[in-house]
């Protein structure tokens, strides 16, 4: 079973951790988490692509490893500046971008500047806008004060996906819950994320989707609270070199629910277009 090392680097002033799991010198391809997430969302995934990638797995800023920022500083614009001076530091030249959720929102942004710079765009159960009552209500969560808890046991209790929604199993989420909770001085734990970063800052991506001409693929997940229909035919009637395909049996964190599902779209799109 191929395992990750830990990597740091500094993008914008910030340290940004990431796992990487190999291989170097093979074409590039990086997994970007969703919002309140962390790299570990991606390890049912990562290493079926490590044969033929060199998969990296950034914590962005103010989630997981990553540095938060302050003030805050959490919009669309920041991710994808990181994202940008994170590909020219690494050298992840002509990487393939798969993002989910929050991470796609901030693929589907950068792949509008930098379409020219991917070989591939993969947006899982991504819309291309956030509505404005979404955005407020991100921020209402943000708002409240981060919980403390007397022990880590205590806090991987607590741990609940966002939407809620979900197919897979209490192990799975225990082992994920684990990566999510940090010892405070006082000896409480508390969740890693910075909780302002859901003081979203997002850039309508709709009337710049005639700009992604890189090979895209958007994946829906066939239980998507987040992506309808109408919403799905918007990006697909505006992008050049576009697809999609739906994951059955699955909700929101699809590669949570049913990471064969995705893998299995994935590697059929990259066949095909690289």
């Amino acid at each position: 079973m191929p395992t990750h090392q830990d990597g740091f680097t500094t993008v914008n002033g910030l340290r940004l951790h990431y796992l990487d799991w190999g291989t170097a010198g093979k074409p590039p391809m990086i997994l970007l988490h969703g919002g309140s997430a962390y790299a570990h969302w991606w390890d049912c995934i990562a290493p079926a692509f490590v044969s033929a990638f060199h998969v990296v797995v950034p914590d962005q800023r103010g989630h997981g490893e990553s540095d938060h920022t302050e003030p805050p500083a959490y919009g669309t614009r920041h991710y994808v500046a990181d994202l940008r001076q994170f590909v020219t530091t690494l050298g992840l030249h002509k990487p393939v971008l798969i993002g989910h959720s929050m991470g796609g929102h901030n693929s589907l942004i950068y792949g509008t500047q930098y379409a020219h710079d991917l070989a591939a765009l993969i947006l899982v159960d991504t819309p291309a806008s956030y509505s404005e009552g979404a955005t407020r209500f991100l921020a209402k969560l943000g708002a409240q004060s981060a919980r403390e808890f007397s022990s880590l046991a205590e806090a991987v209790g607590t741990f609940r996906l966002m939407p809620r929604e979900t197919l897979t199993s209490e192990d799975r989420l225990r082992t994920l819950a684990a990566y999510a909770f940090t010892q405070l001085p006082s000896g409480k734990w508390t969740a890693k994320m910075d909780r302002r970063t859901l003081f979203r800052e997002p850039i309508d991506g709709r009337p710049l989707l005639s700009q992604i001409t890189c090979p895209t693929l958007i994946v829906r997940a066939e239980h998507s609270p987040v992506l309808s229909s109408n919403k799905l035919s918007t990006i697909m009637v505006s992008l050049p070199n576009g697809r999609w395909v739906e994951v059955k049996d699955c909700y929101h964190h699809i590669m949570l629910d049913n990471p064969t599902g995705l893998i299995q779209a994935v590697q059929r799109f990259l066949a095909e277009v690289l």
